[in-house]
């Protein structure tokens, strides 16, 4: 009988990728099984994790404007112990495409749990809010006067004499329900206690939330300060006659002299022999109609004399030939 040809491979070639690496692969498998013990065998519990919400595809010259602004949601999940307390919510956002929404109305959005991304195994049981209101609105750009606001006051015997802002106003950015009612945008307060002169300063304007942004940011705010003025009358202050060596008559010789000035200067202020008087150097001889002159310290102003004229006779001297 004939014998058969032999086959040409050989069967222990064949098997021996079968035979490598035997350990590394019992290994992985009984990994993997551990692991799905592990997560679909584990003790299971109930915990809420937070996950933050993020806006995506914002209409472009739109701004959110939501008074009650909602930035995470509370997920009540359940799964093995272990899984669910490893899990932090911060890497997993939950996204709102924002890309249909219309300026102008309000749009609120369901939370799905696709939305929600968790682990095989872990159960969504709730969602807390269920739903997120979102506003949007144009944004506007205005431009606005600028409010000075000041604290405190100068001391005793100062007072603010005006105060201004440089630039006086600024261009203001931001949702159209908020700056275009505006009237005016308010300085940080500027402290005027103790002043007593002019002074400028450069402070900051009081942004409010939905303000997206100022053009310029600060201001140059200009103080003065000036002294309390007075007013005091003085009456009958006698008139003295200079530069005359001849017999004279003055009708009236006196005067009433209404000043103004610093308050603590004029309530100290006393008006002398010779501060008024009249100069007859250029006269001669008859009658004249003289306005007398008024001598007051510095910083102190006249502000009437009664009469404003007088009338100065200058007589011949006696003995004198005509």
């Amino acid at each position: 009988m004939a014998r058969l040809p032999q086959p040409s491979w050989d069967l222990q070639r064949l098997t021996a990728p079968l035979r490598r690496n035997v350990l590394a692969k019992v290994f992985a498998a009984l990994f993997a099984f551990v692991l799905w013990l592990f997560v679909n065998a584990g003790k299971r519990e109930t915990q809420v994790v937070q996950f933050p919400v993020e806006l995506r595809n914002a209409p472009e010259q739109a701004v959110l404007v939501n008074r009650d602004r909602i930035d995470t949601v509370a997920v009540r999940l359940n799964g093995p112990g272990a899984l669910v307390a490893s899990l932090d919510g911060r890497r997993a956002p939950i996204v709102l495409d924002l890309a249909g929404v219309e300026p102008g109305r309000e749009v609120r959005f369901k939370i799905r749990d696709e939305m929600i991304r968790v682990p095989r195994g872990v159960r969504i049981l709730d969602v807390d809010p269920e739903r997120i209101p979102i506003r949007l609105e144009q944004i506007q750009r205005v431009t606005v006067p600028v409010r000075v606001t000041h604290i405190g006051e100068p001391p005793a015997g100062y007072h603010m004499d005006g105060v201004k802002a440089v630039p006086a106003s600024v261009v203001i950015t931001g949702p159209s329900s908020t700056v275009g009612s505006l009237q005016a945008i308010e300085t940080e307060p500027v402290d005027v206690s103790g002043l007593t002169g002019a002074t400028q300063r450069t402070v900051a304007l009081v942004r409010g939330e939905q303000i997206l942004s100022l053009t310029p940011e600060r201001v140059i705010v200009h103080v003065a300060v000036e002294p309390v003025t007075a007013t005091r009358e003085y009456r009958r202050i006698p008139v003295e006659v200079r530069n005359v060596d001849r017999p004279f008559q003055l009708r009236p010789p006196h005067v009433k002299l209404t000043v103004r000035g610093p308050e603590r200067a004029v309530e100290g202020l006393e008006i002398g022999a010779g501060a008024v008087y009249v100069d007859g150097a250029t006269l001669g001889v008859g009658e004249h109609t003289v306005e007398p002159e008024v001598v007051l310290p510095p910083g102190i102003t006249l502000v009437s004399r009664e009469p404003a004229a007088l009338s100065l006779e200058i007589q011949e001297k006696k003995g004198t030939r005509k």
